[in-house]
């Protein structure tokens, strides 16, 4: 398996959160090797953690965290522009250096499986392919790279022009990907039909969505927790929740307070950016930044407000809050890849005012707000359990066929 992330401890990331059971349950039947690209300290010191996992887990330099000379990145950018070139978003400067990593890696190793996971650094992973004995190659995008390109609201190049080519030559890309290896995953249906399937003829991909960890649930609440409020859960470093905070705070809490002045906006996620802090500063907000446990923070939320507007892939944070019998509001986007039931699971909210009124509704009524979190409950129970979508995956990685 090969990461530019490490998928260690499990709330780490996005990816630690998928992978990091699926690590432990094929370690039981398989022997498994990670290549590990990274450039950051911390990430090094936790990989003595998953080496219980593994029988050899290899370390490579992520050129992304190195100086480089003006010529280097003149021959990346040149080199790159070309349209049959992959896209600049997923290459680093003085790249080579990782296909020889990786070539190094697998030297003289037979796998029954290669498996890369992400789209950084996949053009190198691809390029490497050549020297990697194996049966099969699986990509897992996660999320489609298109689908996140087409809702990017941050320009990759601050100019229209180049930001239209980059995202043509990702859509190519990923058909070219599809194209190229034996299966690729994703965690949604809407990310798995971003690519239309004329231009990967005969090739299908698998949809394998995350699991819940159940384990790690527990009841307890906070009892420095002001209620009533609202909350939100999620990375408050990550740019589609740093926005969806401070809509939810100009366009939902600030106007609910003007009539419920005693309500609170409780938003928990690990490394706040500095603005979601400020925030934190503002009468009725409370920002719990990096805790040890999240779940008497999320225990203690009357209800969750997701105003998700981009990115790409499904959204764990709502998984959870649903798990933990929360009622849940979101957009058309936040349910993406959950797939739950409007006024059964969760509520869909499109507008500032249509937020506004669930949540009045909501408050008034506690019995509303406990039938709405016991179903949400049930539905990711039976939708989301690891133990369904592990079995799913080893299918997948056995060559065996899958539920499309």
């Amino acid at each position: 398996m090969g990461f530019t992330l490490l998928p260690y401890p499990l709330r780490a990331h996005g990816v630690s959160v998928r992978y990091l059971p699926i690590i432990e349950h094929l370690s039981k039947k398989y022997e498994i090797d990670l290549i590990i690209i990274t450039g950051k300290e911390i990430e090094r010191k936790n990989v003595k953690d998953l080496q219980k996992y593994c029988r050899r887990i290899s370390i490579i330099p992520d050129t992304r965290c190195l100086e480089h000379g003006l010529i280097t990145k003149l021959i990346t950018y040149s080199k790159f522009v070309l349209p049959w070139n992959p896209p600049t978003t997923f290459i680093s400067h003085n790249g080579q250096s990782v296909t020889r990593e990786i070539r190094n890696a697998t030297e003289n190793q037979h796998h029954t499986a290669v498996i890369w996971v992400g789209c950084y650094l996949l053009p190198n992973f691809i390029s490497a392919l050549d020297s990697i004995s194996t049966e099969k190659v699986l990509v897992d995008f996660i999320d489609s790279p298109s689908l996140w390109a087409k809702r990017q609201k941050e320009k990759i190049f601050n100019v229209d022009l180049l930001d239209k080519y980059e995202s043509w030559k990702i859509k190519k890309w990923e058909s070219k990907v599809i194209r190229e290896v034996d299966s690729v995953i994703y965690i949604s249906e809407v990310d798995a039909n971003t690519i239309p399937s004329t231009l990967t003829p005969g090739k299908s991909r698998h949809v394998i969505p995350n699991g819940i960890n159940i384990g790690a649930y527990s009841t307890e609440i906070n009892p420095d927790i002001p209620s009533p409020n609202i909350g939100f859960l999620g990375s408050m470093s990550y740019g589609p929740n740093i926005e969806a905070v401070h809509w939810l705070y100009e366009r939902v809490f600030l106007p609910l307070r003007r009539t419920m002045q005693n309500l609170s906006l409780i938003i928990i996620g690990r490394d706040p950016v500095e603005s979601i802090q400020e925030l934190g500063k503002n009468p009725g907000v409370r920002v719990t930044g990096t805790v040890d446990d999240i779940w008497p923070y999320v225990n203690s939320v009357n209800i969750f407000v997701f105003p998700i507007w981009t990115g790409a892939g499904m959204k764990n944070k709502i998984l959870e809050a649903m798990y933990a019998g929360k009622p849940v509001l979101t957009t058309n986007v936040g349910n993406e890849g959950i797939d739950a039931i409007d006024g059964k699971e969760l509520s869909i909210c499109q507008t500032s005012e249509e937020f506004q009124s669930e949540v009045i509704r909501m408050m008034e009524n506690p019995e509303q707000r406990r039938l709405k979190g016991y179903s949400a409950h049930k539905f990711v129970m039976e939708k989301y359990s690891w133990d369904n979508i592990l079995s799913i995956y080893e299918n997948l990685v056995n060559g065996e066929s899958i539920p499309q």
